[in-house]
């Protein structure tokens, strides 16, 4: 892997989260709209702020504008060899594939971190988009509320990082659950730069989904927060299987 992989992660990054914004609704009727911002983009690869600014990049807008031109990076920042062991490498991977968080999701849930209750701590993260049969996940932080009039406002989050644990284990995988509230994810919504609708998908889960998700929620003792409309399926398969999770903060 070279520099020639970190650009075509900048390319698919303009197209899917500069030129594309998402808006998604959970199974609790939580809704977000989702969006990314050029200085995201070097963390989103791995690359240490400290070492972009000692080569002259005060602002990381800059470094992704010289990235995706195709510009001459120093090799300090982008090496010539990236390697198989790096954290430039693993974020790189599997990069274009993050969108499958989205359209392929086989495990999908919204995580309300709070990193007081994980041992495993993320900065600067509100929302983490999982897909925890996979390992992907996308951290999202919180930017502003978009006023569409003066009673309603829309949440803004923007994209600020980007985690592969697809070769982990079920705990790699399940790390920052722990202790959460986590929502499924039901509707997924995505527009193009005039608001055009481009593409859009409506989760739905079968009985082995949904006692698979319990049994996510109980080994993490995650909380389940989902409407009244859908708790009592979940309900009745965490007593039928004597699955000890939390639904809506109560414990079954």
């Amino acid at each position: 892997m070279n520099i020639t992989e970190i650009q075509q992660c900048a390319d698919f990054f303009r197209h899917n989260y500069l030129q594309t914004f998402y808006l998604l609704i959970t199974y609790n009727g939580k809704s977000f709209i989702l969006i990314g911002e050029k200085s995201n983009f070097p963390h989103l690869m791995g690359i240490p702020k400290n070492t972009y600014k000692s080569h002259g990049y005060n602002n990381p807008r800059t470094l992704f504008n010289d990235i995706i031109n195709r510009n001459s990076i120093h090799t300090s920042i982008v090496p010539n060899h990236i390697s198989t062991t790096s954290k430039m490498y693993k974020k790189a991977l599997n990069f274009q594939k993050s969108t499958d968080l989205f359209w392929r999701n086989k495990g999908p849930l919204a995580i309300h971190y709070q990193p007081i209750f994980s041992k495993t701590k993320l900065n600067n993260v509100d929302v983490l988009l999982t897909d925890i049969m996979a390992g992907y996940m996308l951290g999202w932080v919180f930017h502003t509320r978009i006023p569409v009039n003066k009673d309603i406002n829309i949440e803004k989050y923007c994209i600020c990082t980007w985690i592969d644990e697809s070769g982990g284990t079920v705990q790699g995988k399940e790390k920052y659950m722990p202790g959460q509230d986590v929502e499924l994810i039901r509707y997924i919504f995505s527009f193009d730069s005039n608001s055009k609708l481009k593409s859009k998908k409506e989760y739905s889960y079968d009985y082995e989904q949904k006692k698979s998700i319990l049994y996510s929620c109980e080994r993490n003792n995650s909380n389940l927060l989902i409407d009244h409309i859908n708790s009592h399926f979940y309900i009745k398969i965490a007593i039928e299987n004597k699955i000890h999770c939390k639904i809506n903060g109560m414990q079954y």
